[in-house]
């Protein structure tokens, strides 16, 4: 399988600026639980999501570091 997108220098990885759609399908009752935990915490579906990845790739290295 090829990649989406062409590799990114590390050093400006996490800082880019550039967006990217990122269709995501969720069976129903996912979808519904998401979008209550994100608005018990007064946030959008997207924020919460943006805001769970972010956390889960600043616990990881950079790419390209050891």
């Amino acid at each position: 399988m090829q990649p989406l997108f062409d590799a990114v220098h590390p050093a400006t990885a996490r800082t880019d600026q550039e967006v990217v759609e990122v269709a995501l399908l969720l069976p129903l009752w996912q979808a519904v639980e998401l979008e209550a935990a994100a608005s018990r915490r007064g946030m959008t579906t997207g924020q919460m999501l943006r805001r769970v990845i972010g956390d889960l790739l600043a616990a990881q290295p950079a790419a390209g570091t050891s």
